[in-house]
């Protein structure tokens, strides 16, 4: 069925209902009951700067066999309180006392405040296309308002419209002919009052922060979940980085590509990911009309997920080293080390990172042993960047392993994507967390550095190194960084001077490989392996600048960004993110 066809199809079953707010009228779709409602919540769907109610038709009837789906169309109001207080009213109309809330782009922002102020209303909220303007940015927006007040609508029309083309470049050609025909349907059943009023709307918001607590937290990061696209022009890198400084703890899903129309470039993947945020658990309980709107700001940790004592991880460590024996092999005459563990057809190689060997994934092998037969050596002395990718290739063939899927972490992802450029068929799929690309090597000056540790005794040389290792790893006190202080001093006893300087040699060498030696590609064309991005908000080993390079080298890859984690996100936030790697990893 073509779009059109679906359009008319849809508008025979939701006709508009109409409700007066102030002496404004609202027009909104009241999606289909659901055949059997279970006590799920409604579904209020706030759509973009010159949609309508029915603009969302695709996700109602995506979801309403699910949801009770509310979807409003905007009146041409011009602050963001009577866009606020409307949907309210609309929500009451319909007796629906919280809903789910899913905005894009300037209905993100309504979500956004609308969070903010009727909290209680609000069970789980996505917020796709999204971020909060930097001064700037709302002087260019206000600008913009003021110079199209006084110019004809047609000038509007023509200023948008190569936009509109632009972020319709990654649909498919079908697709992308009929949004490309509604969007001008949209925009001349607009006037240029209410096409303005949109922007207005926007415009308030950003220039009264204070009014509507934008900046402040939300009281329950666990029930949010943000949407974005690494190239979507709409918002900058800082104002997207400013909204997930709201929500600390929040899941984030972000595209390597698709722009600002993330849903329309690439459908089924974001409607997966939606479908299974909204789907994950029941709703929350009922919640106080009293729930305060700006509660305090970052805990210490993602909420729900229980950080473990030092003694309870004291005994993982001691459980897991007497059940994983290293097992040896000689490589061109290098002696390699490697842990062997789990069962099944489906393998697992695990490159460690810079603490060269695998002690400080024990965790996640812990998890990832369920599912997987999992591989994951320790890193000889001195045999270079390419010495390492080859050794792991030589583990495969000692296990009899012709194909794995590959999760290399920091200096481990650095090896994992030098492997996958020399043996690109023996890598199914590729987890790259928490690392970057050539010339994103998470030390400065290496040159002079290496020259510098090579003439300080061990003991400096292992003072330095664990000073650095505590400040990615450990950045703050809370329940077990005592544990892993301690795991990190053991694991510095047990290396020696060469191997320490080895490991910065060999960053040295993978941060002057050419860019195109590390995405994966062989020279022969073969299509690379689906990859993986995981990303850390407050990654200060890789910061977003190198994050960006990262996912420039990887344009395809889905990206699973960690909000208010840091590099340790591995040993901080494990069970989600075992679960972003296992839900990636068991994909055919």
């Amino acid at each position: 069925m073509d779009g059109y066809a679906e359009l008319r199809a849809f508008r025979t079953t939701h006709p508009y209902r109409s409700l007066s707010v102030g002496g404004v009228e609202w027009k909104y779709i009241s999606g289909l009951a659901p055949a059997a409602e279970d006590g799920r919540p409604a579904l209020l769907v706030l759509g973009g700067g010159f949609s309508f109610g029915e603009s969302a038709f695709r996700t109602i009837t995506n979801f309403e066999p699910r949801f009770r789906v509310i979807a409003p169309s905007y009146p041409a109001v011009r602050t963001m309180a009577e866009l606020l207080a409307g949907v309210a009213a609309v929500l009451d109309a319909e007796g629906i006392p919280s809903a789910n809330v899913f905005g894009h782009s300037l209905g993100a922002g309504v979500a956004h405040a609308f969070a903010r102020r009727f909290p209680q209303r609000v069970d789980k909220l996505v917020l796709s296309g999204f971020g909060l303007y930097t001064p700037g940015h709302t002087r260019l927006v206000g600008a913009f308002v003021r110079l199209f007040s006084v110019l004809p609508k047609a000038a509007l029309a023509a200023f948008y419209r190569p936009r509109i083309a632009r972020l319709l470049e990654g649909a498919e050609e079908d697709e992308r002919a009929f949004l490309g025909a509604y969007t001008e349907d949209l925009f001349a059943a607009h006037t240029k009052e209410s096409a303005l009023a949109r922007l207005a709307v926007l415009l308030d918001l950003a220039a009264h922060p204070d009014t509507y607590a934008a900046a402040s937290s939300f009281e329950r990061p666990e029930d949010v979940l943000l949407i974005a696209a690494s190239d979507d022009r709409g918002f900058t890198p800082r104002e997207r980085e400013a909204l997930l400084a709201t929500y600390p703890g929040a899941r984030a899903h972000v595209f390597g590509q698709g722009g600002h129309w993330a849903s329309v470039t690439h459908p089924t993947e974001y409607d997966a990911v939606v479908g299974r945020f909204l789907e994950e658990r029941p709703p929350p309980p009922a919640r106080s009309e009293s729930a305060p709107a700006t509660p305090p700001r970052r805990a210490s940790h993602r909420p729900g997920e229980a950080r473990l004592s030092a003694s309870v991880l004291d005994a993982k460590l001691a459980a897991f080293r007497s059940g994983h024996r290293y097992r040896t092999l000689d490589v061109g005459g290098v002696r390699w080390r490697y842990l062997a563990g789990g069962s099944g057809e489906q393998v697992l190689l695990l490159p460690s990172g810079g603490t060269r060997v695998p002690d400080m994934y024990l965790l996640l092998i812990e998890a990832l042993e369920r599912d997987f037969r999992v591989l994951a050596p320790a890193y000889p002395a001195g045999a270079g960047i390419v010495g390492l990718a080859d050794g792991l290739a030589a583990i495969l063939d000692a296990e009899g392993v012709k194909q794995a899927d590959l999760l290399g972490s920091s200096f481990g992802g650095f090896v994992a994507q030098v492997f996958a450029r020399r043996h690109p068929g023996r890598v199914r799929r590729l987890v790259l967390a928490n690392t970057g690309g050539p010339a994103a090597a998470p030390l400065p000056v290496l040159p002079l550095l290496i020259r510098f540790l090579a003439v300080l005794p061990e003991d400096a040389v292992r003072f330095l190194t664990g000073w650095n290792w505590r400040r990615w790893f450990v950045p703050a006190a809370n329940e077990d960084s005592k544990f892993w202080t301690a795991l990190l001093r053991d694991i510095l006893s047990r290396l020696g001077k060469e191997d320490l300087l080895s490991a910065l040699r060999e960053m040295n060498d993978f941060a002057h490989l050419p860019a195109e030696a590390v995405q994966g590609v062989p020279a022969s064309g073969t299509p690379p392996a689906p990859v993986l991005l995981i990303e850390s908000e407050r990654d200060e080993a890789f910061p977003p600048r190198a994050r960006a390079a990262l996912r420039a080298l990887y344009p395809a890859a889905e990206v699973r960004l960690f909000a208010g984690a840091g590099h340790g996100v591995m040993a901080t936030r494990t069970s989600e993110y075992v679960g972003a790697v296992r839900d990636f990893l068991r994909r055919p």
